[in-house]
């Protein structure tokens, strides 16, 4: 850590990332802990993530809030993740939800008579009902406004695979919203 550190250029970033490792470094290896199943692969998976967090330091702002601990716990999931694909040489499928054709318009019918803020909280609801790697896409998207290539780089994938899960996270998100929606009349 001291030399990841010494690697910032200003005293604010060394101070940003010194909060961050006092504030998240527990929930960190545990995460990766929980992944991996090997204490020592934790904190080599939480050393990663503090290299990416570093090269993505301008996303966070404040360092103690709900989306900088999302953002983070994004990060050493993944990292912790592909250590263990590394290790067991076993790539794993990613999840294709069946999707019925829908039309543009059904999402905002479903919208209409509610407001605002339950609109939010029944999309983040649905959100959190998604794979976890549609909802990470979604949320690295709102949350952040993360570019398709910050995603790319941030997920380790393609920005062709970024669009394509972009696309199939929206859609099944909208799928949720229409089925609740329809369960609520």
């Amino acid at each position: 850590m001291f030399l990841l550190m010494t690697a910032l250029k200003n005293e604010h970033d060394r101070d940003k990332v010194s909060k961050i490792y006092r504030l998240y470094q527990g929930t960190m290896f545990f995460i990766a802990n929980r992944v991996l199943m090997d204490p020592y692969l934790a904190e080599d998976a939480v050393s990663e993530a503090f290299i990416k967090i570093i090269n993505h330091l301008d996303k966070i702002d404040p360092v103690d809030c709900y989306r900088t601990r999302g953002f983070i716990v994004i990060i050493v999931r993944n990292t912790a993740l592909d250590l263990r694909r590394k290790r067991t040489k076993n790539w794993g499928r990613e999840v294709v939800f069946e999707e019925s054709v829908i039309s543009s318009g059904c999402l905002d019918s479903v919208l209409e008579n509610i407001t605002s803020r339950e609109a939010c909280q029944k999309i983040a609801d649905c959100i959190n009902q998604l794979h976890e790697s549609y909802s990470d896409i979604l949320y690295l998207k709102m949350e952040f406004g993360c570019s398709n290539k910050e995603m790319a780089k941030i997920l380790r994938i393609s920005q062709d695979k970024v669009k394509m899960r972009l696309y199939r996270a929206r859609r099944a998100l909208e799928v949720l919203l229409t089925q609740g929606d329809k369960s609520n009349e």
